[in-house]
Parts: structure tokens; C-alpha cells; sequence
């Protein structure tokens, strides 16, 4: 299969993928709109909490937003890109693919960093305020 080929593939894929993931929120948020919307119909108790968690949010979730698991994940691709690359041991592309493990790797570094400072920022915040 010819490179050009691979990439159009894998690009379909990831557009695929990120498609259906964005669906699957679209779904979620119609979701509990729905429910707000039936529970002010009914005059329900269960109206309030859900407008103050809307309007409230909760900001630690949002703050750290999955960065540590993005963060493993991308470690986790540059090593397996590192480790074929130096398994199949082909001097003409070991430095491209190396340098192509070390994007992943970095940027994986770089959130899982961010999220250990956001995480003791936010308990150091918790413990003054608490």
C-alpha cells in the first residue's frame, strides 16, 4: 500500500473518530436538556439543582480536562514509535522516526506536567480555603 494511500486513510479515520465523538457529546447535551427542560415543565425540585450545576459547573473537572490520560497516552505513542523505530534498526529512517517519537513524547510531557501543577494549585487552594 503506497504511503499516500496510508495517510488518506489514517486521516479519514481520525475524522471519523473525532466525528463521532463529537456526536456523542451532541447526544449527551440534548440529553440533559431535555431533562432540565421536563423538570421545569413538572415544577420539579430536581430543576434547581440541575440550573446551579449548569451555571456552577465544576471547574476542577474543567480545569484538568482528561490531561493526565491525554498525557499517558501520548507518552505511551511516542515510546511504541521509539521502540519500532529502533526495532526495525533501518539507518536511513531511525532519525526521522525518532523525531517523530519525540513530538508525541513532548507534548505528553508537557500535559501531564500541566496537570500535576493544576492538580496541587487547586488542593493548595482547597486546604487555604477549607
Amino acid at each position: 500500500m503506497p504511503v499516500t494511500e496510508m495517510l488518506v486513510i489514517i486521516g479519514v479515520t481520525g475524522f471519523i473518530l473525532s466525528g463521532f465523538f463529537f456526536f456523542l457529546r451532541l447526544i449527551q447535551a440534548w440529553m440533559l436538556h431535555r431533562t432540565l427542560r421536563d423538570a421545569i415543565t413538572r415544577d420539579s425540585a430536581v430543576a434547581e439543582s440541575l440550573i446551579d450545576r449548569l451555571e456552577r459547573g465544576d471547574q476542577r473537572r474543567f480545569e484538568l480536562a482528561g490531561d493526565d490520560r491525554n498525557g499517558l497516552v501520548l507518552l505511551a505513542i511516542g515510546v511504541a514509535i521509539a521502540g519500532f523505530a529502533l526495532i526495525v534498526n533501518e539507518p536511513e529512517w531511525l532519525r526521522y522516526q525518532l523525531g517523530a517519537a519525540l513530538f508525541p513524547t513532548l507534548v505528553g510531557g508537557a500535559l501531564l506536567a500541566r496537570h500535576f501543577w493544576l492538580r496541587r494549585h487547586s488542593d493548595r487552594h482547597d486546604v487555604a480555603a477549607g
